[in-house]
């Protein structure tokens, strides 16, 4: 192992076994000295020093300048997102309306063309799989995929990540963190979303993952006794920040804007009109603290080479990484490479300093897209195109009810004692007007036409919602005049595609989420510990990790996170799941076998009640395997179906032996009687045809004796056939003569052997 490249501030607190001695987070406390590149000989608080200085001042730089490089679209996100809350009136048009009498009407059918993304989503099944570097990992794998899975129900990480999702809808961005967590909270990794007010990024990345951005920010008001508590050594630099913060004008402190102070805001502003409050006191100090990460370049930074583990930087407190150093799969070398650190600050100076505990080297924020404009990267969501046409219908809708509910009077002056009377007298259905005879009558007039203008409008504006946003009639399921099955397919099949992007775009963002997350859980997982998962079921099965089976190891194994999605387009996926239903029952008539063997595929495209309980079943009646299991590694159920297809199939082996067995033993007996019966019938031809060469010597010697042998054969042939039912008349057979010139010479009595 190359333990001169390993540099005695890293190798502290560890020994050369892996066995740690000491917390991570101390270790990490230490980088901070490293991290400000202090002069030799300075004995004074880190965080105080000139480096330490300027490097807040330029951290702080970079928050200020994308404070105000974001500021204009924040506040564009910040409308969009009021859209969806029936927040669709500014002050001043409220202000103009509460002026005219006019009521301020909301029709908000943009909410309802976003929920429709967002129950698509929360329908959607997302599934995942961690799958092994190597084949000797493959048990360790399936173990992390029943922890990850464990992790996600103890965080709800399902609804987390449906939030970001519908920050990613409404405004364009939400996104996703994930980091070490707390074991009396219950979960030793935390995975939840975080709100788009509090986050500012490097505007100039252009990756989707962010792997090109230098920094990222969030904020988040403190109260200060808990600040106190957290950064006990820095409780001036809290007390400092402290007084620069007024009570109803947190943002005083010019590190914030309106979508990021709102909710601190609306907090002061209402307890301080309170009479109550003003009673007993609102003494509730808080502070604004910036967390920032960013990247700072080391240029001896340890990272492995070579092994499963290639590539990712040395990790003294991971058992995997040296054992595979000690075994010689990889070395730890020393390279530049920019290394994420933490910041955490307020605008009188620095809390905290220290290089990231997470061994990906990422950012824990994963960002999840809407939109982005190609100019400078902005994002924006599916409100932002349909928010002047939502507009534009409320106004009509108001104007509309404010034309119908109000008349409008022509008098002459002079021809009625109190106008404000006949005001009130005009507008009611059964006013009375009383005017002066020696003057023309009020004229009053309703214009029904203008507001049944406006309500056409109206309805325009409602078709543009639906075309610009997506979603059609189609998708709500309402009643169009599409009557066919097919056209209204293609209607919601075209509205599907156009929601698509954001559909894509969280994908891509549950992946890039999920291999931080596998990493956490491969640094924090490190002691043995039994947890617990259900099915869709809801049964319990226990599962154990870092016990004596080395499989069950989580650090020495790596591995790589796999999302895998259904189409999340439901209305797709019933057309899809229908076409295979017809196509099964085609092939039902000609070729039922094909049926068989693709009906657990059937049933799993449709959306049916326990559609997984169902495929279970018939994949166990037709003994077919299950598409998307681990041939090398097989889950116990798997494991106990194939074993005993074993030993049906050695069973079923056996008998076929045992019958083959007897059938041979049969045909050899066969064969056997068979060669006995042809070498008994071979021995006795050979004893007939020798008499018969005999008999025919003697016969030659005596020609007189032809004559009755043929005879003697003609009746005894004549004998052996079977009698006819009716005999006919039988005339008498000729005597046969022989011929003298076809027998044999005869032989000279003289040469003849005595008898």
């Amino acid at each position: 192992m190359p333990n001169s490249l390993i540099k005695p501030s890293y190798a502290d607190g560890i020994n050369f076994t892996g066995k740690k001695t000491q917390a991570p987070g101390d270790r990490y406390l230490d980088e901070t000295s490293r991290a400000l590149k202090l002069p030799k000989g300075f004995t004074g608080d880190p965080l105080e020093s000139p480096s330490a200085e300027r490097l807040y001042n330029q951290v702080m730089g970079w928050y200020v300048h994308e404070l105000d490089r974001q500021a204009d679209n924040r506040m564009e996100m910040a409308i969009d997102d009021d859209f969806y809350d029936h927040i669709q009136y500014s002050a001043t048009e409220l202000a103009i309306l509460e002026e005219r009498g006019q009521a301020p009407i909301v029709f908000n059918l943009t909410q309802t063309t976003v929920n429709w993304v967002l129950g698509t989503q929360r329908r959607a099944p997302t599934d995942y799989r961690i799958l092994p570097r190597k084949k000797e990992g493959a048990k360790a794998a399936q173990v992390k995929t029943d922890l990850l899975k464990h992790v996600s129900d103890e965080n709800r990480s399902d609804y987390e990540r449906a939030e970001a999702f519908g920050m990613a809808v409404r405004v364009g961005l939400g996104w996703l963190e994930c980091g070490q967590g707390r074991p009396e909270e219950g979960t030793q990794v935390y995975d939840r979303h975080e709100d788009w007010r509090s986050m500012l990024w490097d505007s100039t990345s252009r990756r989707y993952d962010m792997l090109d951005a230098k920094y990222q920010f969030r904020t988040k008001w403190l109260d200060v006794d808990v600040a106190e508590n957290l950064w006990s050594n820095r409780r001036g630099v809290i007390k400092q920040a402290m007084s620069g913060t007024s009570y109803g004008l947190s943002q005083s402190d010019g590190l914030g804007d309106e979508a990021m102070d709102s909710i601190e805001a609306e907090h002061f502003n209402t307890a301080s009109g309170l009479g109550r409050s003003r009673r007993f006191g609102q003494n509730r100090d808080r502070i604004r603290v910036v967390e920032s990460w960013f990247k700072i370049p080391v240029p001896d930074a340890l990272v492995i080479k070579g092994g499963q583990f290639n590539g990712e930087t040395f990790d003294e407190w991971s058992p995997g990484h040296w054992s595979d150093v000690q075994q010689g799969f990889s070395t730890v070398i020393a390279r530049p490479r920019e290394v994420i650190h933490l910041a955490i600050m307020t605008d009188a100076g620095l809390l905290d300093l220290r290089r990231s505990p997470y061994r990906h080297n990422r950012y824990p924020f994963t960002p999840v897209w809407g939109n982005r404009r190609r100019r400078d990267g902005m994002p924006y969501g599916m409100i932002r195109g349909i928010r002047d046409v939502q507009r534009d219908l409320n106004k009509r809708a108001s104007k509309a009810l404010h034309i119908l509910s109000t008349t409008r009077v022509m008098v002459e002056e002079g021809s009625v004692e109190d106008i404000e009377v006949l005001r009130n007298e005009a507008a009611r259905p059964d006013g009375v007007i009383e005017y002066k005879t020696s003057h023309r009558a009020p004229d009053i007039h309703t214009d029904s036409n203008l507001a049944a203008a406006h309500i056409q409008l109206m309805e325009r504006d409602a078709q543009m919602i639906q075309s610009i946003g997506g979603v059609t009639d189609e998708n709500l399921g309402r009643r169009t005049n599409a009557t066919s099955g097919i056209a209204i397919e293609r209607r919601q099949e075209q509205g599907a595609l156009s929601t698509s992007i954001y559909f894509e775009n969280l994908r891509q963002s549950l992946q890039i989420h999920g291999e931080k997350v596998l990493v956490l859980i491969e640094m924090y997982y490190d002691a043995e510990e039994e947890f617990r998962i259900t099915d869709t079921r809801g049964n319990a099965d226990f599962k154990t990790i870092n016990d004596a089976d080395p499989d069950n190891s989580i650090a020495n194994h790596k591995a790589s996170f796999v999302i895998g999605e259904e189409d999340w387009r439901a209305t797709i996926r019933q057309a899809n799941g229908e076409s295979l239903m017809e196509l099964a029952k085609g092939l039902s008539a000609t070729a039922p076998q094909i049926v068989v063997s693709i009906l657990d595929l059937v049933v799993e495209a449709l959306d049916v009640p326990k559609k997984d309980e169902i495929v279970k079943r018939i994949r166990a009646i037709t003994g077919v395997d299950d598409p998307d299991a681990d041939p090398n590694n097989p889950d116990p159920e798997t494991q106990k179906q194939n074993a005993s297809k074993e030993a049906q199939a050695a069973l079923a082996d056996r008998e076929a032996k045992a019958v083959l067995s007897e059938l041979e033993g049969k045909a050899r007996k066969i064969n056997a009687d068979a060669a006995k019966a042809e070498k008994s019938l071979a021995s006795d031809e050979i004893a007939q045809l020798k008499a018969a060469f005999e008999a025919a010597f003697q016969i030659a010697g005596a020609p007189a004796v032809i004559a009755a042998a043929d005879q003697i054969l003609l009746e005894a042939r004549a004998s052996a056939q079977p009698m006819p039912q009716q005999p006919a008349m039988q005339q008498p057979a000729p005597q046969m003569q022989p011929d003298p010139a076809a027998m044999p010479p005869m032989a000279d009595p003289a040469n003849q052997p005595p008898m």
